[in-house]
C-alpha cells in the first residue's frame, strides 16, 4: 500500500515536471513584460491590485505578500493590495450590490490611472472577475491576467495594453502550480529591476 502512494507521488511530481516544460517557454516573454508593467507602474507612484476567488485568491495574497512584505531580501515594501482579503467589506459589497461586484466595487474605489490589476482565474472567468476587469479599465488601468488557455470572456475583455499569461495546461491544480511559479518569477523580477540583481 505504502509502495503505491510512493508511486503515486512520484506520477504527480512527474506531471508537475512535464507542466513546467510546456509553461516556461510560452508564457516567458509575456511575464516579463507584466513585470516590467508593475515596474513602470511602480516608478510612477502607482500601485499593484489584485484578486481571485478561491484557490486563486491565495494567489493574488502570494503576491500582493511578496511585494509588501519581501521576497526573498531585504527591501523598502512595495505597494500593492489584495482585494479578497477584507471579510467585511467583501460580505458587504455582496450582500448589498450582489457577488458579481465583490471586486468591481473595490477598484473603483481604490484604483486610479497608472495602478495595475493582477487577477487569477481559469477557464471563462467568473462574472466577479469579468467586473473587475472592466472597472479597471474604466479607471484607466493596466490588466495583467494569469489564466490558463480557455481565457474565454476574461480573454475577450482584455486591451491591447494590457497582458495576459496564458498557462498552457487544463489540470487545474497544474495550473493553480504554474501559476504560483509565475508569481515567484513575477516577485523577482520586480525586484530585480527596482532594487537590482542580488548578489550571488
Amino acid at each position: 500500500m505504502t509502495e503505491d502512494l510512493s508511486e503515486s507521488v512520484i506520477d504527480l511530481f512527474h506531471r508537475h515536471i512535464e507542466s513546467c516544460m510546456y509553461t516556461m517557454e510560452a508564457i516567458g516573454p509575456n511575464v516579463a513584460a507584466a513585470s516590467a508593467y508593475i515596474v513602470e507602474s511602480m516608478l510612477s507612484d502607482g500601485k499593484v491590485l489584485c484578486c481571485g476567488e478561491g484557490s486563486f485568491a491565495l494567489l493574488a495574497q502570494q503576491l500582493s505578500g511578496n511585494l509588501i512584505n519581501r521576497y526573498r531580501r531585504e527591501r523598502p515594501s512595495l505597494p500593492a493590495i489584495a482585494l479578497n482579503t477584507d471579510a467585511a467589506a467583501l460580505t458587504a459589497i455582496a450582500a448589498d450590490n450582489g457577488f458579481s461586484d465583490i471586486f468591481s466595487s473595490q477598484v473603483r474605489a481604490l484604483g486610479h490611472e497608472g495602478d495595475c490589476l493582477v487577477i487569477f482565474y481559469m477557464g471563462a472567468g467568473s462574472s466577479s472577475i469579468l467586473r473587475c476587469i472592466q472597472a479597471a479599465h474604466e479607471r484607466g488601468m493596466r490588466v495583467i491576467s494569469i489564466n490558463n488557455m480557455n481565457g474565454g470572456d476574461g480573454s475577450a475583455l482584455l486591451s491591447a495594453d494590457d497582458i495576459e499569461i496564458a498557462i498552457p495546461v487544463e489540470d487545474r491544480p497544474r495550473v493553480i502550480e504554474m501559476q504560483l511559479i509565475t508569481v515567484h518569477s513575477l516577485s523577482e523580477l520586480i525586484d530585480a529591476q527596482i532594487f537590482g540583481m542580488e548578489q550571488a
